[in-house]
């Protein structure tokens, strides 16, 4: 038996309370420095692109999340923000402010996850050049 841990049931709780029956969060996308953001990061160290031209954070609501043993999964629902994975997108219709470097999760002034990109090139926004972001790469460990 081990001295420590965290039952499936324990981590089942924490995951419900943390998105599936709490707030709605938010998806953002990133140009700061890669590696510049850490422990301390809050949401307005974010620099975000410019909100225009197919750019706007996005409302996550927790009716798309489910969790089995604490894994958290997040599917939504087909539509203009969407892939045909069910992954929230973004489809430029012109050049945002600057090269995007990463993406976070949101919720009011705290940012509950971040992510630089994994690609060593950023994104630049071109008109049809979709931004997809897995939220099991986002979230996982």
């Amino acid at each position: 038996m081990p001295a420590k841990g965290t039952p499936f049931g324990g981590r089942s709780e924490i995951a419900k309370r943390y998105l599936i029956d709490g707030p709605s969060v938010q998806l953002v996308l990133y140009t700061n420095a890669r590696l510049s953001l850490g422990d301390t990061t809050v949401t307005s160290d974010l620099i975000q692109p410019t909100a225009t031209n197919g750019y706007t954070p996005l409302t996550l609501p927790n009716s798309n999340w489910s969790e089995t043993n604490g894994v958290l999964t997040y599917i939504q629902a087909a539509g203009p923000n969407t892939d045909g994975a069910g992954n929230p997108c973004w489809v430029p219709t012109g050049p945002w402010s600057a090269p995007v470097t990463g993406e976070a999760m949101i919720y009011g002034a705290r940012v509950l996850h971040f992510k630089d990109r994994t690609n060593p090139v950023d994104y630049v926004a071109v008109v049809g050049l979709r931004y997809a972001i897995s939220m099991a790469d986002l979230i996982g460990p």
